[in-house]
């Protein structure tokens, strides 16, 4: 069995050293096609994941006014979302001269209105070609986010640490309002504001932010162990260069990729986001040579360093995702992460240093362990079919600590996860109702590790806050309300299993639940001069038996209200 493994090991690194080959090889051809391109820059200030704005696009993508929309990697920027706004409005516009077949997309209308007002001064930009040539700008408040969150019931946790075996430390944050950047929240009442503001100098130096405050106000601010239970916490807080179509950044920024609408498989907003350098495209574009088949290209690098609050200290984090649309209707993409170092797991010179962070050479585990993760993921737009959208993502993992399968032979990893879906905008031909339904399974190996190279960040998960040896099926309806409110009821079934042998006393956990989310279109508050308001609200209920594998049960409910406001003042110059 030994053997085995060590020879399973050996194949799995020489194919996680191809995949990274290939990913450096279609990395350097990009910097390529950029530096040639950098003659041009403007400012780069990136949208909290809380924004409407991608809820707003989401909506025009299934209503096929966006082809150029790749949503598989967030955070976008703000002269992006203005550069979607406007080619959404050309094909709205050819939709109403009845040009291209599409349906009647009433809702289409006040989507538009409302992204523009939001988007105004972006927009303004672009329409008079002035992105690339603006002055000092300063706005000091974007957008201002006022939240109150009740919270009731037991949270979900794990906690194993064995020589040699599964080694893994999380807590689940608010039970039923996950991906909220691991805010800190206690049973019953909290209060919760976010504000964020950026500014631009030169035309290519941008310093954005976005903070919060949140806990209950009424009573100190407490955590499991191992967390990060600060009242204030910076959420995004960045200092970005562009360089023509290139933004390389450094500092904390909120991270989704992958085609998961509920949970993201690879890197998620659940935990709290940590420091990193990185690199990214502003605009989809073209690979040069033979690679511009591969069709629009959006890709995102980041090298940074986690928490201390394990055995390996402070260990290296750098991941890759590269995304492409050879055809109008069809998107594909590749993830790459890998975890290494830390205290006295950093035995190692230079070379050994940049072998384990390139992934291509990983070296000896007794001089510094490693824990890389990576996957492929597919998005299919079919128009007749009303505009259904199937996708579907693996991810692999390569713990060695047991025997598991390879991913058919494609994938250099042992371990594997699926989430899949089928999203369908409209349920009834208008647009008013769509439905979702999707499914996620995830390995027992799924971010665990034989060491403390697990993939979790201030004790919250990065990806699938369910966690590993765990299953959930979501379905989802959608309506559409005066043309301007949206409502949308979640079912969900979930499972979960202890990763280690089953012990006495210890039972697999099941849940099934709903939640009940409402949402408006930013639009002008009445004595405001203009300012845009916004609301949303969540509701929801779910009963967990055996939670964390006991024998008790749990009720769990959330109540959620959030109003916010965006100032209609333009930036300052000077």
């Amino acid at each position: 069995m030994t053997g085995n493994r060590r020879m399973c090991g050996r194949r799995g690194l020489r194919w996680s050293a191809a995949c990274a080959a290939i990913a450096a090889l279609a990395l350097a051809s990009a910097l390529i096609v950029y530096a040639r391109t950098a003659h041009a820059s403007t400012y780069a200030v990136y949208i909290p994941l809380d924004d409407p704005i991608y809820k707003e696009l989401d909506t025009l993508n299934g209503l096929g006014l966006l082809y150029s929309y790749m949503d598989t990697i967030k955070p976008i920027s703000r002269i992006e979302a203005a550069r979607l706004v406007l080619e959404a409005e050309r094909h709205y516009e050819l939709h109403e001269q009845g040009e291209d077949g599409l349906e009647d997309d009433d809702l289409a209308r006040p989507i538009l209105r409302a992204m523009r007002a939001q988007l105004h001064e972006e927009i303004g930009w672009l329409e008079d070609r002035k992105e690339n040539n603006l002055p000092n700008l300063v706005h000091p408040l974007e957008r201002l986010e006022l939240q109150y969150v009740y919270s009731h019931g037991e949270a979900r946790e794990e906690h194993i640490n064995q020589v040699n075996g599964a080694n893994i430390n999380f807590n689940e944050g608010t039970p039923l309002l996950p991906n909220n950047d691991a805010l800190p929240t206690a049973t019953g009442s909290n209060e919760i504001a976010r504000a964020s503001s950026w500014a631009g100098f030169g035309s290519f130096l941008t310093l954005y932010g976005e903070g919060a405050v949140a806990g209950p106000f009424t009573r100190s601010v407490s955590g499991p162990p191992g967390s990060d239970a600060r009242r204030v916490q910076p959420i995004d807080a960045e200092a970005v260069v562009s360089l023509g179509n290139t933004a390389i950044s450094f500092g904390q920024e909120e991270m989704w990729w992958g085609v998961g609408h509920f949970a993201a498989l690879s890197q998620s907003d659940n935990a709290a986001p940590f420091q990193a350098l990185r690199v990214q495209g502003i605009h989809p574009t073209h690979l040069p040579w033979f690679l511009k088949y591969l069709g629009l290209f959006r890709w995102n690098a980041f090298f940074g360093q986690l928490d201390d609050d394990r055995t390996f200290s402070r260990p290296w984090i750098d991941g890759q995702n590269f995304s492409f649309k050879p055809l109008p209707n069809f998107e594909f993409g590749f993830t790459h992460a890998i975890e290494f170092g830390g205290y006295n797991n950093d035995h190692y010179n230079l070379s050994g240093f940049m072998g384990r962070a390139s992934g291509l050479f990983t070296g000896n585990p007794l001089q510094g362990n490693t824990n890389s993760r990576g996957g492929v993921y597919l998005k299919l737009y079919v128009p007749k079919w009303r505009n259904s959208q199937f996708y579907f993502e693996i991810l692999g993992e390569d713990n060695l600590t047991k025997e598991v399968p390879y991913v058919g032979r494609v994938l250099p990893f042992l371990a594997r996860s699926y989430q899949g879906g089928w999203y369908l905008p409209r349920l009834t031909r208008d647009g008013l109702t769509d439905f979702r339904i999707e499914w996620a399974i995830l390995e027992p190996n799924y971010s665990q590790h034989s060491d403390s190279l697990y993939w979790t960040n201030d004790d919250r998960l990065m990806g699938d806050p369910m966690g590993p040896n765990a299953s959930q099926v979501d379905i989802d309806f959608g309506r559409w309300f005066m043309m301007k409110c949206k409502a949308d009821l979640d079912i969900f079934y979930t499972e979960r299993a202890p990763i280690w042998r089953p012990q006495i006393n210890v039972h697999k956990e099941r849940s099934v639940g709903g939640t009940l989310d409402l949402w408006t279109l930013p639009g002008p508050t009445p004595g405001t001069a203009g300012w845009l308001g916004d609301v949303k609200a969540r509701s929801g209920f779910e009963y967990v038996h055996d939670i964390n594998f006991g024998n008790s049960g749990s009720l769990r409910a959330i109540l959620m209200l959030s109003f916010a406001i965006q100032p209609s003042w333009k930036s300052i110059e000077y």
